[in-house]
């Protein structure tokens, strides 16, 4: 498997890079140049993505985006409205075989038992969400990523942590999630349109207290490397294996896909 990390791909990449390159990826497993992949990167500058099937105009007030300085991206995943600032966001990228050959559920979670262990590493142990969203829940309107969990997302002491969606295509699986650091995400509901002023204090107010950060567990702060460390050997250790290789520079078949997504 091929480790891949990215740090502050910086302001010439702004809004496209980071999906470009999963995307890219993905394409590149399916074609057959490309290795399975597990990618962590953050966000400069911070950005809000939606879901690929999310409509915007219903969703997301693009003039506030700008106010605040955020980036704005479509995902190739599905789910709902996610504020990236100060996480770690994960990508998965691999043929639907293995530890990840089951369907949608036991894919999401083979990959939560990963992450649950790289937790663990940092001092933090989270629960699996038993429960599950249904369709109609999942294509509510104005409902961000962490306002609610789906089965197997996970939790801190019922507070979601971590949000993530799956993509599937030719037999190759692609699944991103945002791994809440440094901040919640109650600064979304300044983005969603029309709310009046009470029910977006009241969004605010239920993200603030369904969502939980790590270096608000976590006594001493931890970095994003360190961070990323850790979910690394989380992988490592629950995969039961160590050949990941580390690169820090796309191939550049990938390169070249890459730009026809940006």
């Amino acid at each position: 498997r091929d480790l891949v990390r990215s740090r502050g791909l910086g302001d010439v990449y702004k809004r496209q890079r980071n999906m470009a390159v999963d995307e890219a990826i993905m394409d590149g497993v399916i074609k057959g140049f490309s290795l399975p992949t597990i990618r962590f990167y953050d966000w400069n500058p911070p950005t809000v993505s939606c879901g690929y099937n999310q409509m915007i105009s219903k969703e997301l007030n693009l003039t506030k985006v700008s106010e605040y300085g955020y980036g704005f991206v479509r995902r190739p995943t599905g789910g709902r409205l996610v504020l990236h600032e100060d996480e770690v966001t994960y990508s998965v990228i691999s043929k639907c075989e293995g530890k990840l050959g089951g369907n949608v559920t036991e894919s999401y979670f083979e990959i939560s038992k990963a992450l649950a262990a790289g937790f663990k590493l940092m001092g933090i142990d989270v629960e699996l969400e038993k429960g599950s969203l249904s369709s109609s829940q999942q294509r509510q309107d104005m409902n961000p990523c962490f306002a609610s969990s789906s089965r197997f997302d996970l939790n801190y002491k019922n507070k979601k942590i971590v949000g993530s969606a799956q993509v599937r295509r030719d037999g190759v699986l692609l699944q991103h999630g945002s791994i809440l650091l440094q901040h919640n995400q109650n600064r979304l509901a300044e983005l969603v349109p029309g709310l009046d002023e009470i029910k977006r204090e009241r969004l605010a107010a239920y993200l603030a207290k369904k969502t939980i950060c790590i270096n608000q567990i976590l006594t001493k702060p931890i970095s994003f490397s360190e961070a990323t460390l850790n979910f690394a050997a989380g992988f490592q250790n629950t995969w039961n294996t160590d050949s990941f290789m580390v690169k820090y520079k796309l191939e550049k078949d990938e390169e070249i896909l890459v730009k026809t997504y940006m």
